[in-house]
């Protein structure tokens, strides 16, 4: 019965150790970028389509160190500013999430915690 118990118990620690991986005891971090009209670091990366632009951003995202980056969605929340400038915002958002130790890089890139 013992044994039975030592093994269940090691199995249990096991789990536990395993959740506590890299990101999993950390936690994640929601954050955001307001699209611009050029401006946008990945902008020559990807197309038009949301599928394009979402592999630009995660592609951006990993060849600037940020690992395990999932993207969460678009929204139509950030201010629009009607100008032809690059910099000018078009009014979307893009919806990130990332482990909390990778929090310094993306504000370093620009990124905004949500």
């Amino acid at each position: 019965m013992h044994k039975h118990l030592n093994f269940l118990l090691l199995f249990l620690f096991l789990v536990f150790i395993q959740s506590c991986g890299e990101d999993g005891a950390l936690g994640k971090t929601e954050f955001y970028w307001d699209q611009t009209g050029c401006a946008d670091p990945w902008a020559s990366m990807g197309g038009n389509s949301d599928d394009e632009l979402k592999s630009a951003i995660l592609d951006y995202l990993k060849s600037e160190g940020v690992k395990k980056a999932r993207f969460i969605g678009f929204s139509d929340e950030a201010e629009q500013q009607f100008c032809q400038s690059c910099f000018c915002t078009t009014g979307r958002r893009f919806h990130l999430e990332v482990p909390n130790n990778q929090k310094s890089k993306m504000l370093e890139l620009g990124f905004k915690e949500a």
